[in-house]
């Protein structure tokens, strides 16, 4: 046989064999495992479990090369997205090697079982006696069922880190995958009080705080209720989500039809949901928790700041350094000695304007200066770090530099704790600067922060001076203080000016009316007295054309109306007919028009009131205090006092 010949053979010998190899996978594909059987991790991509409707598979997944998980996950989409893995418990490893791995119905227990290469267990559902198989259903979930097809486990009521349509969060919740899958600081579950929340948790025991619902706000606030301890939360396939605490939340595409969706708490903390592009086969968020994900809590660890660039990128805090720049999770370590505890002459403070470090706080207080807030600060050993927040003055000293984020249009400023010959460093790039003219932040283009070969694009904090900081701030807080005295005061002086204008003599309640009639008539009847004005006698004298006769220091003219103006004739009778026991007098003083219907006592006191009033020694006349003595005591009189019939 030639070369030639024999090349051919070989060529139609490999064509001939392979619709066979093709023949051989498509029979391993299986709906179902019965029990006893097993999947070998070397025929991963032959030997899987496929749902009736195609849409998910089941078998072992590759992480790597070496690198297996037991997963279930979409079968038509192009990343074959995960939404399930086997594992012992959140926090329980879920990885096995490329070679000796097994899954198994066993058949002594009726417990599907994941062993390793060297036949130890990584995972293992509860015994189920009546076990027939294990069987992937349409809905996603991977179920052990009995001959009649009765549920007696499935992967739905042990969910990972994605929920499907009708699959409910269950009693541990999410938890986000980490590197290398192993379990992430992210959990989707329901607090001790029974509401939905999304959780941070360093794993250490040491950090652990809700983001979602927004801590700031109370539960009714967040639309939320409480103490529902059926603890039900799921999402249908039209895309609505609803919980028994309250919580919902659509997808953009609600209610379209024939969608394939996932709700997956992702690496970075962020709860989304995805729609499938049928035809594209890629998936699209559909909706988000979190638009901004520097809200997040732990996004950068310790000591760093998150900045949204738009896509979010750390930096660590002045004087500070990467832990581990292959993981900002680790945050940043300080790059000078402890500044607590020292005196205040020995630490100083570096700002950071519009950066917040929620949570940590070792106190709050508000109507506070900047001085008094930094001196809590000083004065805490353990404080690191203080927001401060003009309008209230709220002050909040903080334990630890955490879940730190800054964006334009944030309140406060925060102020970082160093020693006193720590060199701030100069700042010639940073995300946000000032406006020398408006005062207001803008972002600066940071296309030109990138880093050198090789290396990331590096971000730095707008950072400055305690001294130049205080004084701005103070300055700016005073300033708005006496800005709001002085609108009070203009509004004020305002109002004084329109009351004086409104009741004096050219005012609109000056002018003639029926009503101004009545109060001119209730003057006369209280005062018994007609007051009349310069310019009212000489409209009725015609200006004091015809003199009648003067005496002593006053004189009598004639006009439309005869005014006696003689006061001391006019004093002398009353003084002589009040010692009298004759009221007559008094009905000479009042205007006749009262015909009698007045208070005599009353009329009597003022008139002697008058009298004592013109006396010409200025140290006999009543003062206030006086008067208003007689006329209280005129008023008691008069209340159980007879008057004769006039």
């Amino acid at each position: 046989m030639t070369a030639g010949s024999a090349y051919t053979l070989l060529l139609v010998l490999t064509v001939l064999a392979l619709p066979r190899v093709g023949r051989a996978a498509a029979q391993r594909d299986r709906d179902s495992l019965p029990r006893g059987s097993s999947i070998a991790v070397e025929d991963h991509a032959s030997d899987v479990l496929v749902s009736p409707n195609g849409a998910f598979a089941c078998g072992f997944h590759a992480v790597s090369p070496t690198v297996f998980t037991f997963s279930v996950w979409f079968a038509r989409s192009a990343d074959r997205a995960v939404v399930w893995s086997a594992a012992a418990g959140p926090t329980a490893r879920r990885v096995v090697h490329s070679q000796g791995s097994r899954l198994a119905l066993d058949g002594r227990r009726g417990a599907l079982v994941l062993t390793d290469y060297d036949g130890e267990v990584v995972w293992n559902s509860t015994a189920a006696d009546g076990a027939a198989r294990a069987r992937l259903r349409d809905t996603g979930s991977l179920a052990v069922e009995d001959a009649r097809g009765a549920v007696l486990w499935q992967s739905f009521d042990h969910p990972t880190d994605t929920l499907l349509p009708a699959q409910s969060v269950g009693a541990n919740g999410l938890v986000s995958s980490g590197r290398l899958l192993a379990a992430g600081h992210y959990g989707f579950r329901f607090s001790d009080y029974a509401m939905l929340s999304l959780v941070y948790d360093d794993g250490g025991g040491q950090v652990s705080s809700i983001y979602w619902p927004n801590p700031y706000f109370s539960y009714w606030q967040n639309s939320r209720k409480i103490y529902n301890f059926s603890r039900q939360a799921d999402f249908d396939s039209s895309g609505h989500f609803l919980a028994s605490d309250n919580a919902t939340f659509d997808a953009a595409d609600l209610g379209a039809a024939g969608v394939r969706r996932r709700l997956t708490l992702d690496t970075d903390g962020n709860l989304r949901m995805y729609s499938l592009d049928a035809r594209g086969k890629t998936w699209s968020v559909s909706w988000m928790a979190f638009p901004n994900p520097c809200i997040i809590h732990g996004v950068c660890g310790a000591n760093a700041v998150c900045l949204y660039t738009p896509s979010p990128s750390c930096v660590c805090a002045p004087g500070h350094e990467h832990a581990d720049r292959s993981d900002w999770s680790r945050g940043c370590r300080p790059t000078f000695g402890n500044s607590t505890g020292v005196a205040r002459d020995q630490v100083k403070f570096v700002e950071l304007p519009h950066t917040d470090f929620w949570g940590f706080d070792l106190n709050n207080s508000e109507f506070l200066s900047l001085d008094a807030c930094q001196a809590q600060c000083v004065g805490e050993p353990s404080c690191v770090v203080f927001q401060y927040k003009q309008g209230k003055g709220e002050c909040y000293p903080k334990s630890l530099m955490f879940n730190g984020r800054t964006f334009p249009g944030l309140p406060g400023t925060a102020y970082l704790k160093v020693p006193a010959d720590f060199d701030v460093p100069a700042v010639n790039v940073h995300q946000w600067q000032t406006d020398g003219i408006s005062g207001l932040a803008t972002q600066e283009d940071i296309a030109r922060c990138q880093g050198g070969a090789g290396l990331p694009p590096e971000f730095l904090l707008n950072v400055s001076s305690t001294a130049r900081a205080s004084s701005s701030q103070r300055k700016s807080l005073w300033f708005y203080f006496y800005g709001f005295l002085s609108a009070f005061l203009v509004i004020e002086v305002f109002v004084i000016a329109f009351g004086c204008w409104l009741f004096s003599k050219k005012g609109i309640l000056s002018r003639p009316s029926e009503l101004l009639a009545v109060e001119e008539g209730y003057r006369m009847i209280t005062s018994h007295f007609r007051a009349y004005s310069y310019s009212e006698l000489e409209r009725a004298t015609r200006k004091f054309c015809t003199e009648i006769g003067h005496g002593g220091s006053d004189w009598v003219v004639d006009g439309a109306q005869r005014l006696e103006t003689d006061v001391r004739a006019v004093v002398k009778m009353i003084v002589d007919r009040s010692k009298l026991d004759d009221v007559g007098w008094v009905l000479d003083l009042v205007d006749e028009r009262l015909d009698g219907q007045f208070n005599h006592v009353q009329a009597k006191m003022i008139a002697q009131l008058a009298i004592s009033c013109l006396e010409e020694d200025r140290n006999k006349r009543p003062g206030m205090k006086n008067v208003v003595q007689m006329l209280i005591s005129a008023d008691d009189e008069s209340r159980g006092h007879q008057y004769p019939d006039i």
